[in-house]
């Protein structure tokens, strides 16, 4: 059984559970319940936790301590984090980051931090049965919509909607790349040769396929 002390659900708790596992480079901005999680479950990982209230790191420092879970986790403050993410051209190389927090912050940093998501990572974002976290979300589906993979929407009957990163696929006219000609599109008759070529492609088991 998952145990923590905060303001998760089970279902919430069950979904970073399963990321905390798989992934070796955590970041997540809002600490609390999810960073006992995180913590506790991440293995050999790195985790990375903000917020914007020192005073939160230290209930959180202290609920670590209080559980026992000695998994070192890295605090920093939001401002010197974002601060820190501006002033280098690296990319951190993350696995998995969770977009919690103060909600005025969330879409910034989500935005901000995507570079960041490692192809094949996973952006995870709290809350979005309400509306304004949900929008979140397709704001960053709408800027990145080239990298984006598969999401999941309130994963597990969660709180949490999942966006996987996939390698940058541009767009291309396929017109031109497929080289279409006219007819191929629906414009003019078809060449009476290219009709019989479709029908044979039509009926592959006649080709002995």
């Amino acid at each position: 059984m998952i145990s923590y002390i905060g303001d998760i659900s089970k279902a919430d708790a069950t979904v970073l559970f399963y990321h905390a596992r798989r992934h070796v480079n955590i970041l997540e901005f809002g600490c609390g319940a999810s960073t006992q999680v995180l913590a506790a479950y991440c293995g050999i990982s790195s985790l990375t936790s903000i917020d914007t209230d020192q005073g939160w790191i230290q209930k959180t420092m202290d609920n670590l301590k209080l559980l026992e879970i000695d998994k070192e986790v890295h605090f920093e403050s939001y401002s010197s984090f974002m601060q820190g993410i501006q002033n280098t051209t690296l990319n951190r190389g993350y696995d998995f980051i969770f977009v919690d927090g103060i909600d005025a912050l969330r879409r910034e940093f989500a935005i901000k931090l995507w570079p960041h998501l490692k192809v094949g990572g996973t952006m995870a974002f709290h809350d979005t049965r309400r509306a304004h976290d949900f929008r979140n979300v397709l704001e960053v589906l709408a800027q990145f919509q080239n990298e984006i993979g598969i999401v999941d929407f309130n994963a597990g009957h969660s709180n949490i909607t999942l966006v996987e990163k996939k390698k940058a696929e541009p767009y291309e006219n396929w017109q031109i790349t497929e080289d279409k000609k006219p007819w191929m599109l629906g414009y003019g008759d078809v060449p009476p040769e290219e009709v019989d070529k479709i029908k044979s492609l039509l009926k592959p088991e006649q080709n002995g396929n």
